[in-house]
């Protein structure tokens, strides 16, 4: 089946781009490759690769090929950029003519496109799989957060018109009116980067602490560090990332030799810290987002790693991991307990319980296996 999927993320050159999510892009590369493997490689990638708009990046973004992907280029200028990018996808779809068409969460133009697309090639099915949703409520609408939601809602609205949804919740199915019969939720799964974590070369644990992620109150940062320093707590956490919390982790940095801010810092290089952490950190808050309509897709790559996991009770932290890791308040008044008693209990067995459940239930093939199939049946049933 020729297959053709549609993403949002960097080039692996494009290290330090403002704009981009280093788990997002993760999570498209694993997508690309159970696609094409699945399809013995008849499968076609486009990219539309995220960067500030101009004046803050540059105002042309040109096309350009890598590991057979190609990032459509576009003008660089809000709103338009998306437009210039859908149609010249639009160009590519009838060139091609794909028989299903994968899309990495939902963009008003894009939705358009492809439903246009299918106008020409009625038989071509689409499916989208909806990881992120960008809606405020309460936001006035002439703002740019206004505006972006406003753009979502109507995307989204959109999408009810494709053949598969694949969100990380059923909150999404309901809460956006989508038909369940058209509905499977897939969470997220094992990208290769959380495959380094399982399989390379370990050596003893240090007693440290490592929170790698966007520095953002939805992800705890600011209350793992205030607590971490309330608490006493004598190890050190090493903090990696970007973000508006930024300046707090550095204050605190500077506070207290028990903080280290590593900043912004290549995989290569996470990696390593998160193979010698004796405590690695996954936390979520509804807290700029709604916790119902993203999932921290980094929870699989820090249960892989070796040391013990901490996080929150978060909304659809996966019931069958809660028991393989530490579970903290949402206020952290308990992290130096959670933190003495994981390293009690942790062993390797505990370890390898948590690394074969991830493998078993949460991986990105049995997803693309799942929509594969789905299209196939569907269009044979056209046929």
């Amino acid at each position: 089946m020729k297959t053709v999927f549609i993403g949002h993320f960097s080039p692996t050159t494009n290290f330090g781009n403002l704009a981009a999510s280093a788990a997002g892009d993760q999570v498209q590369r694993q997508i690309i490759k159970e696609l094409q493997d699945h399809t013995c490689g008849d499968t076609t990638s486009y990219s539309m690769s995220p960067i500030p708009a101009w004046p803050r990046g540059e105002l042309i973004t040109r096309s350009r090929h890598e590991n057979a992907v190609e990032y459509i280029g576009y003008l660089n200028a809000p709103v338009l950029k998306h437009l210039v990018f859908s149609a010249r996808l639009l160009m590519r779809l009838l060139r091609s003519r794909p028989a299903l068409c994968i899309q990495y969460n939902s963009y008003f133009f894009e939705n358009l496109i492809l439903l246009l697309f299918r106008l020409f090639r009625p038989k071509c099915f689409l499916a989208t799989i909806i990881q992120d949703i960008h809606i405020d409520k309460g936001v006035f609408q002439i703002s740019r957060r206004g505006l972006r939601s406003l753009s979502e809602r109507l995307s989204l609205g959109l999408s009810r018109s494709f053949d598969l949804i694949v969100p990380i919740s059923s909150s999404i199915i309901t809460d956006f009116k989508f038909d369940p019969s058209r509905c499977f939720v897939f969470q997220g799964g094992l990208t290769a980067f959380a495959a380094q974590l399982m399989y390379a070369r370990q050596g003893p644990l240090a007693d440290i602490g490592v929170f790698a992620g966007a520095l953002e109150p939805h992800n705890g940062i600011d209350r793992l560090i205030n607590q971490w320093l309330t608490c006493g707590i004598e190890h050190t956490l090493h903090v990696f990332g970007r973000g508006s919390l930024k300046n707090h982790v550095e204050q605190a940095a500077k506070c207290s030799d028990k903080i280290v801010f590593h900043g912004l810092q290549p995989e290569e290089i996470i990696l390593q810290w998160q193979l010698k952490a004796r405590w690695n950190f996954c936390l979520r808050y509804s807290e700029g987002l709604k916790q119902e309509y993203f999932f921290p897709s980094k929870l699989f790559n820090v249960v892989c790693a070796p040391g013990s996991v901490v996080g929150n009770d978060f909304y659809a932290l996966p019931s069958s991991l809660r028991e393989h890791m530490g579970i903290v308040s949402d206020d952290l008044s308990d992290l130096s307990n959670v933190l003495t008693h994981e390293k009690k209990i942790s062993s390797l067995a505990r370890l390898e319980q948590r690394r074969e459940i991830v493998k078993s239930k949460h991986n990105w093939r049995s997803c693309i296996d799942q929509i594969v199939k789905i299209a196939t049946f569907t269009n044979q049933e056209i046929h």
